[in-house]
């Protein structure tokens, strides 16, 4: 169970022990990340040194550069301000910001993954990856564009035309590896 700090410090007022070597993870996330309590009152209120606190911190990854602490404030930020997502997707149903998506997610999807490794290995030449980075652009502004223009029968056909394609293909994975290290990124600096 995960106790915020007053309801751990009324225990030690209460007499209850407050063992430091059993202290898990996600208590010390709700401490130190959820209610900002610094390292010198966790020591304090496990009677232990600032340095283990800290020790432990980084041994357990529960510093300002871990991925949770962005997970934690991108969390709280949706909650508390949802104007931003409507601001967000407003922003990026706008007409003139489909070619530079289009050209974003071409080199996320694409261009930054195994056919970048192919070029460099000489497999495809300058002119090759002129074609397939046209094409890909190209397609996606195309999908871009009907979400824009609020085509969902068109984009429900197109499905539906190729639904049977890749039916022997890998299950799909939900990967935001990439986008995870960038909001890291993003957020660190």
């Amino acid at each position: 169970m995960i106790y915020t700090y007053e309801e751990l410090l009324n225990k030690k007022e209460h007499g209850e022990k407050l063992e430091w070597d059993n202290i898990s993870k996600e208590q010390l996330m709700e401490l130190f990340f959820a209610e900002n309590i610094s390292d010198r009152i966790i020591a304090d209120l496990y009677d232990v040194t600032k340095e283990k606190v800290k020790y432990k911190r980084n041994k357990l990854e529960v510093t300002f550069n871990s991925k949770d602490y962005y997970k934690i404030i991108y969390k709280s930020i949706k909650e508390e301000h949802p104007e931003l997502i409507k601001n967000a997707k407003d922003n990026l149903l706008k007409k003139e910001n489909i070619e530079n998506i289009s050209i974003a997610l071409t080199h996320y999807i694409f261009r930054n993954g195994p056919v970048e490794n192919m070029h460099s290995a000489g497999k495809l030449t300058e002119e090759d990856m002129k074609i397939l980075n046209k094409y890909m652009v190209n397609h996606i502004a195309g999908l871009l564009k009907m979400v824009y223009d609020n085509d969902w029968l068109l984009l429900e056909m197109l499905l539906e035309a190729y639904k049977y394609y890749g039916k022997d293909w890998d299950k799909v994975e939900f990967d935001t590896s990439e986008v995870d290290k960038l909001y890291e990124i993003i957020c660190s600096g």
